[in-house]
């Protein structure tokens, strides 16, 4: 039997997760998105890198421009104090970003449930950018706004989420990093804690707003012509109008299939004609799309905590 492969969860812990919609594996879709995903190097060209934002203290940001790309997702362009300065985030890691708390609407309680937060004066969440140090002077964000009221069971809506729409051009945010245990270096090089792990092919399993680390991975393999690196992705959503970020990904795929060697995905509610699969991550998808284990395979995850647990974590376990 070949040795196990390694696998990371690039999650953030529960508590970090908006209570709400984001406990399932749902994301809103974001046509058009693929125009806002620049990780070539081109915009450094001619043009002197300067300092790094971030530096694990407790700092602001101005929020320069926000776009509205769906109904209820937005991509937010905060600007860094110097236009030639770069935000300073290692691949694989993430930054946080800290809100006012506010109150649910039973006191004690959010979306129906005990609030671990309800005396805390403020919320942090974990983010990774769509934007990467190879461009200067400002850090993208894609929010999906989760408003109160809209769904039934989550009569809250999402803390962060809904802060984050109620900011102006102009407006500040408190932001730290870079935070994380993993970091890709390159080549085949992860970084986890303090040991370092040489592999040839990485598989990914994303769920909603998972695929944001997955992409931040990807983008930094297929940048480098000399990263040999392999990468597999399985990537679910609810319905076809869910997957984020698609068109960037099937370009990417196409135009790096000898790196970028599998992409498929999986929906909850599939279209009529679908050609990929349907319902939750199973054992066989994972043997079909996703690299073998071995000694030489990594396995990234990142996703809500029960897709994480259940569909992922447990299926590679068989």
């Amino acid at each position: 039997v070949a040795p196990a492969a390694v696998v990371l969860d690039l999650s953030p812990p529960p508590a970090d997760m908006e209570w709400g919609p984001m406990t399932a594996p749902m994301l809103a879709g974001a046509a058009g998105l693929a125009f806002l995903l620049t990780f070539l190097g081109s915009k450094m060209m001619g043009v002197k890198k300067g300092p790094t934002f971030l530096n694990k203290q407790r700092q602001e940001v101005v929020l320069a421009e926000r776009t509205m790309l769906s109904h209820d997702t937005i991509r937010f362009r905060f600007a860094l104090p110097q236009k030639n300065m770069v935000l300073g985030l290692p691949v694989g890691k993430h930054f946080k970003l800290f809100a006012p708390n506010p109150a649910g609407k039973v006191k004690g309680e959010w979306n129906g449930r005990e609030d671990p937060e309800a005396d805390a004066t403020e919320i942090e969440r974990k983010y990774t950018p769509v934007s990467s140090d190879h461009e200067l002077g400002h850090a993208d964000l894609v929010i999906k706004v989760y408003e109160a009221g809209k769904v039934d069971r989550f009569p809250d809506g999402g803390k962060m989420s809904q802060y984050m729409a109620s900011l102006k051009v102009g407006d500040k945010m408190t932001i730290s990093g870079p935070w994380g245990m993993n970091e890709y270096k390159g080549h085949g090089v992860f970084k986890v804690g303090s040991k370092e792990r040489q592999v040839k092919h990485v598989g990914m399993m994303a769920g909603g707003t998972g695929i944001t680390p997955m992409l931040q991975v990807i983008a930094a393999i297929m940048r480098d012509p000399t990263d040999k690196t392999k990468v597999s992705l399985l990537y679910a959503n609810q319905t076809e109008n869910d997957i984020l970020v698609r068109d960037m990904l099937e370009a990417l795929q196409a135009k790096h299939a000898d790196r970028f060697v599998n992409l498929w995905y999986t929906l909850d509610r599939p279209p009529p004609g679908w050609k990929y699969s349907s319902g939750f991550i199973t054992d066989e998808m994972i043997k079909a799309h996703l690299p073998p284990p071995g000694p030489e395979t990594l396995v990234l995850m990142c996703g809500p905590p029960p897709m994480v647990k259940f569909a992922c974590q447990q299926n590679l376990d068989k």
